[in-house]
């Protein structure tokens, strides 16, 4: 009888173990053993087959390995893995004692100190390197995640492993569900929330349920768990002002305070949240209460509320406030010169030079003093000054925040793509009428919505978050091929709470979300009763704007650079291209150099468009008298012109990157 040939029965034994036969891989390992009992890398893969089943068989096959081969470090990293309680702190000494890496709590003490630190690339690499030393150990892979997690790097992988190799570590899991939620995986977040009742993973099922347009089943969870950590009064405060009610949240918001939360940071966002659910009122009472210790960033907020409701002087005074406590304050200075014209005897001009010819700036403050004097030299006629400021401000601002086109090119052709499935499926939705009004920015579309919003019928609620967040199960579920009507239909249902919150339960709803342009579809299919104005101005003017101004941080990253611009620019027409052929009798096209010429015919088109009847009160909407929380604020209030057509010849050669680039076509649709 010829003799067995082990190599082949333990390479056998592999692909089975790999291809997860166990039974199959642990029956070949046998067959070896019984002909060499003692083979260290035979015994290893046996006991790593049976760690899951079999923890105490598994136990001795890791021991009879390590027995012969000390120093290996996977065999002790192993038995690790299938040791508990004194037995697994026994080893862990031993371990430390032969310096052997077991990728343990203690192995990984430098990397949670670098992560408590703020040293997240620090703990990254430092997470990566015992990751190789210790691939089968949960806590690098765990503190990986939690390192990517703070980059906001994708997490996911690295905490599903966690997860698998320790599933009942809870601060694990609850970093995986925010990893879902910040790859757009809110269902799976919540999955993974699902059974925990801690009051971190309270917190963060709260979290989860106001990132999706359910702030009253945050407030909801919240408040059966009575939690009162800062944690959690902290996340009582943002979903109590994401629902309107600014007395409990400031209230809230005090406890959290008072339980260690930063003070500054947490009323402002909970002013933010106030003004999202349209509870003005609430969000100047909270900053107001704030105000009683004054900082630059509180005054500058402040002014903000009183630019958007058209109350200039009283802006000004906050802002030169701002400034004399904080003379380096770049954003103070860019928000007071986009809230005037500028003329050269302002007394803030000085003010602006001596704060640029510091050396000790911060990257964003000089970034928004360049953006500022940029804005002061246009005003005062000193063109050929402008752009100097502007190359500098848009250079900072694009190295703190680069953009990446392809992944941009990548997202609209998934979008377009999910057409194909959309349209198909029954639109059950809520069929109250929105209008979503869209374009690039600057390109016109506070304009329309203020022309809209004249109208008696409909009430604006500007720049809403509605459609994003209540659109985002939606998305994972195509993404998953799981969606059904009824989640369409709960889409629609989660924004129309939103939007009525902010504009008081308007019949007519007009949205000036810029991201609905490429997600119209989605839009329709949630939304039957809505239509979509989509408003076109000329790239080049359009780009000059942008390039003038600052934006939230992240957001519009392609702004600071020309040619970027000019791609996205294109990029913009393919998919609205896709939408206006794929819904033409939803899709109403305004051109903004036709309406400003002649605004009368346009508007009635606009109007009929909408289906709304005609109204007088549209051909004046610098009379409405409506907040506009846009960096509009001022153009808006002056009547229909042409004043800002045709402004970029006068740039024409500093435009020439954004010009060159507008050439380049793109293909979106499958």
């Amino acid at each position: 009888m010829a003799p067995l040939d082990l190599t082949a029965l333990y390479r056998e034994g592999l692909s089975a173990q790999q291809a997860g036969q166990i039974d199959a891989a642990v029956a070949l390992y046998d067959r070896i053993l019984s002909v060499k009992p003692y083979i260290p890398e035979v015994l290893f893969q046996r006991a790593r087959c049976l760690a899951d089943r079999d923890p105490k068989q598994a136990e001795a096959g890791f021991r009879a390995a390590l027995k012969r081969k000390p120093k290996e470090a996977a065999i002790w990293q192993g038995l690790h893995g299938v040791l508990r309680g004194g037995a697994r702190v026994k080893l862990e000494k031993d371990a430390q004692r032969a310096k052997i890496p077991l990728g343990s709590e203690a192995d990984a003490r430098p990397i949670l100190q670098a992560l408590k630190a703020g040293r997240a690339e620090q703990a990254e690499a430092a997470a990566i390197a015992l990751n190789k030393r210790a691939p089968a150990a949960f806590w690098p892979v765990y503190l990986l995640g939690e390192a990517r997690l703070a980059l906001s790097k994708p997490a996911v992988a690295a905490l599903e492993a966690a997860t698998t190799r320790d599933p009942s570590h809870t601060p694990a899991r609850l970093a995986l569900a925010r990893a879902y939620g910040t790859e757009g995986r809110p269902a799976q977040a919540e999955a993974t929330l699902a059974g925990q009742s801690s009051p971190e993973a309270t917190v963060a099922r709260a979290r989860l349920f106001r990132d999706t347009g359910r702030p009253e089943e945050a407030v909801a969870a919240l408040e059966g768990a009575k939690s009162t950590s800062m944690r959690g009064a902290t996340e009582l405060a943002l979903s109590l002002a994401q629902t309107g009610q600014g007395d409990r949240a400031l209230e809230a918001a005090k406890v959290a305070i008072k339980a260690g939360a930063a003070r500054v940071p947490l009323l402002r966002t909970t002013a933010i949240g106030l003004e999202e659910s349209g509870d003005i009122r609430g969000a100047e009472a909270v900053l107001d209460h704030a105000l009683t210790t004054p900082t630059d960033a509180l005054l500058i907020h402040r002014a903000q509320l009183h630019q958007s409701a058209g109350d200039f002087s009283a802006a000004e005074a906050g802002l030169s406030a701002a400034i004399a406590a904080n003379p380096t304050s770049g954003e103070a200075f860019r928000a007071y010169m986009n809230g005037r014209k500028i003329t050269a005897d302002d007394p803030m001009l000085p003010l602006l030079e001596t704060a640029l010819a510091r050396a000790d700036l911060k990257p964003y403050d000089r970034a928004s003093l360049h953006f500022a004097a940029a804005k002061a030299r246009g005003d005062m006629g000193e063109h050929d000054a402008v752009f100097p400021h502007l190359d500098v401000a848009n250079r900072l601002m694009a190295k703190a925040y680069p953009y990446n086109f392809d992944a941009d090119l990548a997202e609209a052709r998934r979008l377009v793509a999910e057409w194909g499935t959309l349209k198909d499926l029954p639109a059950n939705g809520p069929a109250d009428p929105v209008l979503f009004v869209t374009g690039l920015p600057r390109s016109g579309t506070t304009l329309i919505e203020t022309i809209l919003a004249a109208h008696p019928d409909v009430v604006a609620g500007g720049e809403m978050p509605f459609l994003t967040r209540a659109l985002s199960p939606v998305l994972e579920a195509l993404r998953h091929d799981t969606l059904s009507p009824e989640a369409l239909a709960t889409a629609g249902t989660r924004y129309l709470a939103g939007a009525q919150r902010r504009t008081g339960g308007a019949r007519v709803i007009a949205d000036k979300a810029i991201a609905t342009f490429s997600r119209i579809g989605h839009a329709a299919r949630a939304l039957p009763g809505a239509h979509f104005v989509l408003v076109k101005r000329d790239h080049r003017d359009t780009g000059l704007s942008l390039y003038r101004n600052m934006f939230p941080e992240g957001t519009h990253r392609y702004a600071y650079d020309l040619r970027a611009m000019g791609h996205y620019m294109r990029l913009h027409d393919a998919v609205v291209a896709f939408w206006q052929k794929a819904l033409p009798d939803r899709v109403h096209v305004v051109e903004y150099e036709a309406l400003t010429a002649d605004p009368a015919p346009h508007i009635r088109a606009l109007l009929a468009g909408v289906d709304l009847p005609w109204n007088d009160a549209c051909l004046a909407p610098e009379a409405s008298g409506r907040r506009i929380q846009t960096l509009s604020f001022a153009q808006a209030r002056q009547p229909i012109g042409t004043a800002a057509v045709a402004g970029w010849r006068r740039h024409e050669t500093a435009l020439q990157p954004l010009i060159q680039a507008l050439e380049q076509s793109y293909q979106v649709a499958p």
